[in-house]
């Protein structure tokens, strides 16, 4: 299982809100070409992206990662509609305490202007590893829904 940020900016008409609060029961199409122009992104969904990876949902304008999902699908080249689904919403975590730009999320290369400008960027495991340790300690109410999160594969 690998893990990557999906940045969106809200400023542009779409919050991931829109998504954890989704009736939607099945899976949850995610990104089409006319939104993913990166061709960092594109090679990452075309060639790494795998069902049951996970994903850190971050708001680039409101600097700040709201969420966690499960890709439902493998990712996919542009041509072929939407190029990533996510798992229902039902099955996601909304955290109930972001995790902030700063000081949450420094030295994590996925987050800064190194690591690119694209909509999906990986996460390394030693910097996942200290993102849990902060969503735990931010978020100590849902230690159990994150557990599930993180225990399916």
């Amino acid at each position: 299982m690998r893990t990557w940020v999906f940045k969106v900016n809200t400023k542009r008409g779409w919050e991931f809100d829109e998504y954890f609060r989704s009736r939607t029961r099945g899976v949850y199409e995610l990104g089409d070409e006319g939104w993913i122009r990166s061709a960092s992104s594109l090679r990452h969904l075309r060639e790494e992206v795998k069902r049951g990876d996970l994903f850190l949902c971050y708001e680039v304008d409101r600097k700040r990662v709201v969420g966690l999902a499960r890709a439902a699908s493998d990712g996919r080249d542009v041509g072929l509609g939407s190029l990533l689904d996510f798992d229902p919403p039902r099955e996601a975590l909304r955290l109930q305490h972001p995790l902030t730009r700063r000081p949450d999320l420094d030295h994590i290369l996925a987050f800064s202007p190194q690591r690119g400008r694209g909509t999906v960027q990986k996460i390394d495991p030693d910097e996942f590893a200290r993102l849990k340790r902060i969503i735990l300690r931010k978020n100590p109410e849902q230690a159990q829904a994150l557990r599930r999160l993180l225990g399916r594969r």
